[in-house]
């Protein structure tokens, strides 16, 4: 990736989960991206984990985006989800984790638990507005502080959520806190590969992090 911010992100071979979503806005904004899956022919769930080259794959890369939910898929997609973490940091990639509600509701309890057992690896924590009630409540924190709590507790640099229907994007950082209304309400995915992308050029201070939440 020689130019521009390099992403990669690991998904579902027909990109229908998170990450993916994230990854394919980001083409828009001038990112080098690339989309890590199982081989052709291989089935997602039982894919051979082992033959992802991930120090190949992060080479000068930006960002590695994950989802949540790609733990619920199976235990090799899993395998490698965890693996691609550990290789981000070796390889000086920051770690981005999309926290959404799965199909089945009933396995957030699941899939969160396995992105807390991760959270030391995870740079920037995204949740999406839909899952801040149910989390909340998994947590015992109130709705409100969820946000400020989390980062505080699992020493993440970065925790964001973004709410489409009102165009509101909330980040907590390091040194402070950002709330505004974004211009032209993108979706979710949209405002993230937007945060994302724009991050490496204004830096992680409280100024930086507030042009980036609010990019167009």
């Amino acid at each position: 990736m020689a130019s521009g911010v390099g992403i990669v992100a690991f998904g579902r071979p027909d990109r229908t989960d998170a990450a993916s979503r994230v990854l394919h806005h980001a083409i828009a904004s001038g990112a080098e991206v690339m989309h890590v899956s199982s081989s052709d022919g291989e089935e997602f769930h039982s894919m051979d984990h082992g033959s992802i080259d991930w120090r190949e794959v992060l080479d000068s890369a930006n960002w590695l985006i994950n989802s949540s939910n790609i733990v619920l898929d199976g235990e090799s997609p899993r395998m490698a989800w965890a693996a691609s973490m550990i290789f981000a940091e070796l390889e000086g990639s920051k770690t981005v984790m999309v926290v959404s509600v799965p199909d089945d509701p009933g396995a957030i309890e699941q899939s969160w638990g396995a992105v807390i057992s991760k959270i030391r690896q995870i740079q920037v924590l995204f949740i999406d507005s839909e899952a801040i009630a149910p989390i909340s409540e998994i947590e015992g924190i109130e709705e409100a502080d969820l946000l400020t709590q989390i980062r505080l507790k699992g020493m993440v640099p970065i925790v964001c959520t973004y709410d489409a229907s009102s165009g509101v994007a909330m980040v907590e950082h390091s040194t402070g806190s950002v709330k505004l209304e974004v211009g032209g309400k993108p979706s979710s995915p949209e405002w993230l590969s937007r945060f994302l992308c724009k991050l490496p050029e204004t830096g992680p201070g409280d100024d930086g992090i507030r042009r980036a939440t609010a990019a167009e």
